[in-house]
């Protein structure tokens, strides 16, 4: 009996030494798997992180694009607003030769380009408006302007001219007016 007792006293610390190493390698297991979990977390939650950041990201320029475009958008409906009103007023200008202070305003342009030009000037205006200009010593005045109205004025020769058309003279203002135009409009913005 006594190799039956060894027998068992070995098999017996056998199992004893396997049920240790099975329990230690299923504790390595377990802790192996929760590392992995917290890994896996880990990772999970970054990826979370970098999703929401992207979209973050994606949102905030989608914002600013729409800003963008509403500010291009407000910008045009402001110049075709300055532009319509440019037009009336270009369109009014007919309207004002019929006002006494267009016909001061050609009588005293008239004088003061001749003078400037020297004796022997040319005026020019609209057909019917030379009673407008008078007589203006040293100067001749022909009725064919072709413009809005005004005058324009040229020395002996025609190489020096003194534009005064509504057309030009609108044309010199037209900066002048958008910013008048656009602060009555929109409060000076």
């Amino acid at each position: 009996m006594g190799i039956e007792k060894l027998k068992n006293s070995l098999l017996s610390e056998a199992n004893e030494e396997a049920n240790k190493i099975i329990q230690s390698a299923e504790a390595h297991v377990k802790s192996m798997i929760e590392e992995e979990r917290v890994k896996h977390k880990l990772l999970e939650t970054g990826a979370n992180d970098q999703i929401a950041k992207v979209l973050q990201e994606s949102r905030n320029e989608r914002i600013a694009w729409a800003r963008l475009e509403a500010k291009r958008v407000l910008a045009e409906a402001k110049e075709d607003s300055i532009k319509a009103v440019l037009e009336v007023f270009f369109n009014k200008l007919n309207d004002v030769r019929k006002t006494s202070d267009y016909k001061k305003f050609i009588q005293s342009s008239a004088k003061q380009a001749v003078q400037e030009l020297g004796k022997g000037s040319k005026v020019h205006v609209l057909k019917g408006e030379k009673k407008l200009v008078g007589s203006i010593a040293g100067a001749r005045v022909s009725e064919d302007l072709n413009a809005l109205g005004g005058l324009l004025v040229e020395n002996v020769g025609g190489k020096i001219r003194i534009d005064l058309t509504l057309e030009t003279l609108f044309d010199n203002r037209r900066d002048d007016l958008r910013k008048v135009i656009a602060e009555k409009l929109f409060g000076g913005k």
